[in-house]
Protein backbone atom coordinates (compact mmCIF):
# COMPACT_ATOMS: atom_id res chain seq x y z
CA UNK A 1 0.00 0.00 0.00
CA UNK A 2 2.56 2.48 0.02
CA UNK A 3 3.12 3.04 -3.37
CA UNK A 4 0.91 1.36 -5.87
CA UNK A 5 -1.59 -0.94 -4.74
CA UNK A 6 -0.58 -4.80 -5.03
CA UNK A 7 -2.10 -8.03 -3.37
CA UNK A 8 -0.66 -11.41 -3.48
CA UNK A 9 -1.28 -14.84 -2.86
CA UNK A 10 2.15 -16.19 -2.03
CA UNK A 11 3.59 -14.93 -5.37
CA UNK A 12 0.65 -14.85 -7.70
CA UNK A 13 -1.06 -11.35 -7.88
CA UNK A 14 -4.99 -10.65 -6.93
CA UNK A 15 -5.84 -8.62 -9.44
CA UNK A 16 -9.24 -7.61 -11.29
CA UNK A 17 -9.26 -5.79 -14.77
CA UNK A 18 -12.55 -3.93 -13.88
CA UNK A 19 -11.12 -0.49 -11.75
CA UNK A 20 -14.09 -0.37 -9.62
CA UNK A 21 -13.45 -3.79 -8.46
CA UNK A 22 -9.67 -2.81 -8.03
CA UNK A 23 -10.92 0.49 -5.75
CA UNK A 24 -13.15 -2.37 -3.64
CA UNK A 25 -10.15 -4.49 -3.07
CA UNK A 26 -8.10 -1.83 -1.80
CA UNK A 27 -10.63 -0.20 0.52
CA UNK A 28 -10.84 -4.04 2.27
CA UNK A 29 -6.92 -3.60 1.62
CA UNK A 30 -7.15 -0.45 3.78
CA UNK A 31 -9.08 -1.98 6.68
CA UNK A 32 -8.23 -5.40 6.89
CA UNK A 33 -9.73 -7.88 9.04
CA UNK A 34 -11.72 -5.32 10.44
CA UNK A 35 -15.47 -5.13 8.76
CA UNK A 36 -16.23 -2.39 5.90
CA UNK A 37 -19.87 -1.05 5.84
CA UNK A 38 -21.64 -1.84 2.34
CA UNK A 39 -22.59 1.94 2.50
CA UNK A 40 -18.95 2.62 2.93
CA UNK A 41 -17.65 0.73 -0.29
CA UNK A 42 -20.83 2.55 -1.82
CA UNK A 43 -19.83 5.87 -1.07
CA UNK A 44 -15.94 4.95 -2.66
CA UNK A 45 -17.76 4.07 -5.94
CA UNK A 46 -20.80 6.52 -6.32
CA UNK A 47 -19.51 9.61 -3.72
CA UNK A 48 -22.36 11.83 -5.76
CA UNK A 49 -25.39 9.24 -5.00
CA UNK A 50 -25.94 5.96 -5.41
CA UNK A 51 -27.33 4.83 -8.93
CA UNK A 52 -30.23 1.93 -10.00
CA UNK A 53 -29.29 -0.85 -8.85
CA UNK A 54 -26.37 -0.47 -6.29
CA UNK A 55 -26.83 -3.48 -4.61
CA UNK A 56 -26.44 -5.63 -7.19
CA UNK A 57 -23.23 -3.36 -8.84
CA UNK A 58 -21.62 -3.82 -5.47
CA UNK A 59 -22.49 -7.84 -5.43
CA UNK A 60 -20.85 -8.39 -8.51
CA UNK A 61 -17.40 -6.25 -7.67
CA UNK A 62 -17.27 -8.59 -4.46
CA UNK A 63 -18.10 -11.81 -6.68
CA UNK A 64 -15.62 -11.26 -9.10
CA UNK A 65 -12.82 -10.49 -6.17
CA UNK A 66 -13.88 -13.48 -4.91
CA UNK A 67 -13.33 -15.41 -8.36
CA UNK A 68 -9.86 -14.31 -8.27
CA UNK A 69 -9.24 -14.47 -4.87
CA UNK A 70 -10.33 -18.40 -5.08
CA UNK A 71 -8.24 -18.78 -8.27
CA UNK A 72 -5.07 -18.00 -6.90
CA UNK A 73 -5.72 -19.79 -3.24
CA UNK A 74 -5.89 -22.68 -4.92
CA UNK A 75 -2.89 -21.72 -7.16
CA UNK A 76 -1.34 -21.64 -4.52
CA UNK A 77 -2.45 -24.77 -2.48
CA UNK A 78 -4.77 -22.59 -0.01
CA UNK A 79 -7.03 -24.29 1.72
CA UNK A 80 -9.33 -21.50 2.69
CA UNK A 81 -12.28 -20.86 0.12
CA UNK A 82 -12.51 -17.35 -0.99
CA UNK A 83 -16.08 -16.46 0.99
CA UNK A 84 -13.85 -17.37 3.73
CA UNK A 85 -10.76 -14.74 2.79
CA UNK A 86 -13.37 -12.01 1.82
CA UNK A 87 -16.02 -12.79 4.17
CA UNK A 88 -19.49 -11.33 4.40
CA UNK A 89 -20.69 -9.69 7.90
CA UNK A 90 -23.28 -8.14 9.58
CA UNK A 91 -24.15 -5.11 6.98
CA UNK A 92 -20.55 -5.31 4.80
CA UNK A 93 -17.56 -7.03 4.03
CA UNK A 94 -14.17 -8.35 5.76
CA UNK A 95 -10.94 -9.19 4.16
CA UNK A 96 -9.26 -11.91 6.20
CA UNK A 97 -6.45 -11.69 6.26
CA UNK A 98 -5.10 -14.62 8.35
CA UNK A 99 -1.73 -13.11 9.71
CA UNK A 100 -0.07 -12.30 6.34
CA UNK A 101 2.65 -9.36 6.32
CA UNK A 102 2.29 -6.19 4.48
CA UNK A 103 4.39 -3.26 3.84
CA UNK A 104 2.43 -0.94 6.38
CA UNK A 105 2.51 -3.47 9.08
CA UNK A 106 6.43 -3.78 8.60
CA UNK A 107 6.76 0.83 8.10
CA UNK A 108 4.89 0.65 11.78
CA UNK A 109 6.76 -1.80 13.35
CA UNK A 110 9.84 0.12 11.91
CA UNK A 111 8.98 3.20 12.77
CA UNK A 112 7.59 2.48 16.37
CA UNK A 113 10.79 0.87 17.06
CA UNK A 114 12.63 4.25 15.65
CA UNK A 115 10.42 6.33 17.45
CA UNK A 116 11.56 4.20 20.44
CA UNK A 117 14.83 4.62 20.45
CA UNK A 118 14.95 8.64 19.99
CA UNK A 119 12.96 7.89 23.38
CA UNK A 120 15.54 6.14 24.73
CA UNK A 121 18.43 8.41 23.57
CA UNK A 122 20.01 5.81 20.98
CA UNK A 123 19.96 8.36 18.10
CA UNK A 124 21.99 5.35 15.54
CA UNK A 125 19.35 2.72 16.25
CA UNK A 126 16.59 5.39 15.53
CA UNK A 127 18.33 6.77 12.28
CA UNK A 128 19.14 2.97 11.23
CA UNK A 129 15.33 2.08 11.75
CA UNK A 130 13.17 5.07 10.51
CA UNK A 131 15.49 4.50 6.97
CA UNK A 132 14.21 1.29 6.72
CA UNK A 133 10.77 2.29 7.16
CA UNK A 134 11.39 4.94 4.58
CA UNK A 135 12.92 2.32 2.07
CA UNK A 136 9.36 0.38 1.90
CA UNK A 137 7.57 3.60 0.14
CA UNK A 138 7.56 3.25 -3.46
CA UNK A 139 5.37 5.78 -4.69
CA UNK A 140 2.29 7.86 -3.60
CA UNK A 141 0.09 5.54 -1.02
CA UNK A 142 -2.90 3.18 -2.20
CA UNK A 143 -1.47 4.67 -5.95
CA UNK A 144 -2.94 2.97 -9.48
CA UNK A 145 -6.61 2.82 -8.83
CA UNK A 146 -8.91 5.98 -8.80
CA UNK A 147 -9.58 7.73 -5.19
CA UNK A 148 -12.97 8.31 -3.94
CA UNK A 149 -13.48 9.84 -0.76
CA UNK A 150 -13.02 6.48 1.50
CA UNK A 151 -9.21 5.98 -0.41
CA UNK A 152 -8.17 9.81 -0.52
CA UNK A 153 -8.94 9.93 3.49
CA UNK A 154 -6.85 6.78 3.75
CA UNK A 155 -3.89 8.15 1.49
CA UNK A 156 -4.06 11.25 3.37
CA UNK A 157 -2.79 9.34 6.54
CA UNK A 158 -0.52 7.28 5.36
CA UNK A 159 0.91 10.68 4.05
CA UNK A 160 0.90 11.80 7.83
CA UNK A 161 2.91 8.91 8.67
CA UNK A 162 5.13 9.33 6.35
CA UNK A 163 6.40 12.95 6.80
CA UNK A 164 6.58 11.90 10.48
CA UNK A 165 8.74 9.30 9.84
CA UNK A 166 11.13 12.31 7.18
CA UNK A 167 11.14 14.62 10.25
CA UNK A 168 12.09 12.59 13.08
CA UNK A 169 14.64 10.96 10.82
CA UNK A 170 16.27 14.11 10.13
CA UNK A 171 16.60 14.89 13.87
CA UNK A 172 18.23 11.97 14.59
CA UNK A 173 20.92 12.24 11.70
CA UNK A 174 21.26 16.29 12.34
CA UNK A 175 21.88 15.45 16.11
CA UNK A 176 24.82 12.74 15.47
CA UNK A 177 26.19 15.52 13.15
CA UNK A 178 25.57 13.31 9.68
CA UNK A 179 24.10 16.27 7.67
CA UNK A 180 26.38 15.33 4.34
CA UNK A 181 24.79 11.31 4.54
CA UNK A 182 21.27 12.83 5.01
CA UNK A 183 21.76 15.05 2.01
CA UNK A 184 22.56 11.69 -0.29
CA UNK A 185 20.15 9.71 1.32
CA UNK A 186 17.21 12.63 1.89
CA UNK A 187 17.80 12.12 -2.07
CA UNK A 188 17.11 8.77 -2.48
CA UNK A 189 14.39 8.44 0.03
CA UNK A 190 12.74 11.61 -2.18
CA UNK A 191 13.47 10.53 -5.22
CA UNK A 192 11.07 7.69 -4.33
CA UNK A 193 8.14 9.53 -2.83
CA UNK A 194 7.93 13.49 -1.88
CA UNK A 195 4.41 14.85 -1.07
CA UNK A 196 3.55 17.95 -3.52
CA UNK A 197 3.58 20.36 -0.54
CA UNK A 198 5.91 22.24 1.35
CA UNK A 199 8.76 21.89 2.74
CA UNK A 200 8.94 18.46 1.09
CA UNK A 201 8.76 19.60 -2.41
CA UNK A 202 11.19 22.61 -1.83
CA UNK A 203 13.85 20.54 0.26
CA UNK A 204 13.43 17.46 -3.19
CA UNK A 205 14.09 20.80 -5.53
CA UNK A 206 16.72 22.46 -3.64
CA UNK A 207 18.46 18.71 -3.00
CA UNK A 208 18.40 18.18 -6.68
CA UNK A 209 19.95 21.33 -7.66
CA UNK A 210 22.33 22.27 -5.00
CA UNK A 211 23.45 18.54 -3.66
CA UNK A 212 25.51 18.60 -0.13
CA UNK A 213 25.06 21.75 0.92
CA UNK A 214 24.61 22.43 4.65
CA UNK A 215 22.46 25.14 3.88
CA UNK A 216 19.71 22.96 2.47
CA UNK A 217 19.00 21.56 5.73
CA UNK A 218 19.23 24.12 7.11
CA UNK A 219 16.43 26.12 4.82
CA UNK A 220 14.69 22.88 5.13
CA UNK A 221 14.05 23.35 9.15
CA UNK A 222 12.87 27.24 8.61
CA UNK A 223 10.36 26.29 6.28
CA UNK A 224 9.46 23.08 8.49
CA UNK A 225 9.09 25.99 11.09
CA UNK A 226 7.07 28.35 8.81
CA UNK A 227 4.76 25.70 7.22
CA UNK A 228 4.52 22.71 10.39
CA UNK A 229 0.02 23.11 10.93
CA UNK A 230 -0.53 24.10 6.95
CA UNK A 231 2.05 20.84 5.09
CA UNK A 232 -1.24 19.07 5.00
CA UNK A 233 -5.13 19.66 4.22
CA UNK A 234 -7.61 18.82 6.28
CA UNK A 235 -9.50 15.28 6.39
CA UNK A 236 -12.46 15.49 4.93
CA UNK A 237 -15.11 15.19 7.15
CA UNK A 238 -16.30 11.56 7.99
CA UNK A 239 -19.81 11.33 8.63
CA UNK A 240 -21.15 7.82 10.01
CA UNK A 241 -24.15 6.63 9.74
CA UNK A 242 -26.40 5.56 12.35
CA UNK A 243 -29.26 3.16 11.64
CA UNK A 244 -31.81 2.26 13.87
CA UNK A 245 -30.89 -1.79 14.56
CA UNK A 246 -33.33 -4.39 15.43
CA UNK A 247 -32.36 -7.86 17.03
CA UNK A 248 -30.19 -9.67 14.54
CA UNK A 249 -29.65 -13.81 15.01
CA UNK A 250 -26.69 -14.64 15.34
CA UNK A 251 -23.92 -15.33 12.83
CA UNK A 252 -23.37 -14.36 9.22
CA UNK A 253 -26.06 -12.18 7.49
CA UNK A 254 -25.52 -10.93 4.29
CA UNK A 255 -24.69 -6.99 3.82
CA UNK A 256 -27.56 -4.15 4.07
CA UNK A 257 -29.27 -3.46 1.54
CA UNK A 258 -28.32 -0.10 -0.44
CA UNK A 259 -31.29 1.91 -1.08
CA UNK A 260 -31.44 3.55 -5.18
CA UNK A 261 -31.18 7.31 -5.44
CA UNK A 262 -29.70 7.67 -1.65
CA UNK A 263 -26.42 9.33 -1.17
CA UNK A 264 -24.12 6.92 0.26
CA UNK A 265 -22.61 8.41 3.59
CA UNK A 266 -18.15 7.84 4.28
CA UNK A 267 -17.45 4.91 6.17
CA UNK A 268 -17.65 5.60 9.78
CA UNK A 269 -14.09 4.49 9.64
CA UNK A 270 -11.81 6.08 12.40
CA UNK A 271 -10.32 9.36 12.04
CA UNK A 272 -7.26 8.32 13.53
CA UNK A 273 -4.18 6.33 12.31
CA UNK A 274 -4.97 3.01 9.74
CA UNK A 275 -4.85 -0.10 11.59
CA UNK A 276 -2.54 -2.16 10.91
CA UNK A 277 -3.06 -4.52 8.08
CA UNK A 278 -1.73 -8.02 8.17
CA UNK A 279 -2.44 -10.23 4.96
CA UNK A 280 -3.05 -13.28 6.11
CA UNK A 281 -2.21 -15.62 3.20
CA UNK A 282 -2.65 -12.33 0.96
CA UNK A 283 0.33 -10.04 0.83
CA UNK A 284 0.62 -6.38 0.42
CA UNK A 285 3.45 -5.20 -1.72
Amino acid sequence: MLGEVAVREGTLPIYSAEVPTRQVLALLMAAADRAVPAYALADELWPRGLPDRAQDALEHHIGRLRAVIGAASQAAGSERPADQVLASVPGGYRLDTGGGSSDLRTFERLTGAGYRAMEAGDLHLAGRRLREALALWTGAPLSGVPHGPQLQAHAVRLTRSWQRAVDRWIDAELRLGRWRELCVDLTQVLTRYCPDTPPYARLKADLDHRGQDRDVIRDYLRGRRETRTASVQPLPGLVAERRESGRREPGRREPDRLEPGRRATAAGLEAGPLPRVPLGTLQSA
